[in-house]
């Protein structure tokens, strides 16, 4: 047998080993975007948790009369929350979830908030009320 038939056996005996190794490796990488994306998931719904106090609260871009640093909210890791507005306090259930708010006062009906931007400092909602659409712009308390 020549040398370049050997040769030419040798690549093909090696081809089934590149293939396998290129597979695994794009096994391996697709395993680690999911598993670094569920995390990116986890981390950004517990930004939600702790004191919030409002600095700008705006509709179509104008203030809306309302004193945002009246307004604070508290939300725990169990699910409570509080929300604190010019003396009134109202206490409940809440869920964060793909950029979306639930609150459900006690003896309330369950509300929905989007969230614009949630990161470690702001918390920005995007709230309608009566039809108005709101913006309430908060930052986080230590």
């Amino acid at each position: 047998m020549s040398t370049s038939a050997n040769q030419q056996i040798s690549k093909s005996a090696n081809q089934p080993t590149v293939h396998k190794s290129i597979s695994n490796s794009l096994s391996i990488l697709l395993c680690i975007f999911l598993i670094t994306a569920c995390n990116l998931m986890v981390t950004d719904d517990k930004l939600i948790f702790g004191k919030w106090v409002g600095t700008e609260w705006i509709s179509e871009g104008v203030p809306t009369g309302y004193d945002p640093q009246e307004a604070s909210f508290t939300f725990e890791e169990s699910g409570d929350y509080t929300f604190i507005y010019g003396g009134n306090i109202e206490k409940g259930k809440f869920t964060y979830s793909n950029k979306q708010l639930f609150t459900t006062p006690e003896g309330g009906i369950r509300m929905m908030v989007k969230v614009a931007e949630l990161t470690n400092e702001t918390l920005i909602m995007d709230m309608n009320r009566g039809g108005q659409a709101e913006r309430l712009t908060l930052i986080k308390q230590e």
